[in-house]
């Protein structure tokens, strides 16, 4: 059952992400997107992958200059890459729902 799991439905399940998100017909399960479309998902995932860039780059430069605040040196994520992993989910929707709105005129 690990194997059945590991190795047929998590590839089969990313596959449909990856075709879902960058709207190609690549895959095998692709969505029926037209040229805006794919131009507008396309551009939210980059600008969704910069702003975690961005985020990774504040991090970067409040551990090398020790700008941490003292009041909230206690307190740690138990999961830090599930928050990162979530600001870049919410980000491509919010990228997704502006560029929409640009490229609908």
């Amino acid at each position: 059952m690990k194997f059945f799991i590991t190795f047929i439905i998590v590839p089969l399940v990313f596959i449909v992400i990856v075709s879902y998100f960058t709207g190609s017909k690549d895959f095998i399960i692709g969505p029926n997107d037209d040229e805006r479309k794919k131009v507008i998902k396309q551009k939210s995932i980059v600008q969704s992958w910069m702003t975690i860039l961005l985020f990774l780059l504040t991090n970067f430069f409040y551990d090398l200059f020790n700008l941490y605040d003292e009041r909230i040196s206690d307190s740690s994520f138990v999961f830090p890459e599930l928050f990162y992993l979530i600001i870049l989910v919410v980000s491509y929707f919010i990228f997704l729902l502006i560029n929409n709105r640009k490229m609908s005129a």
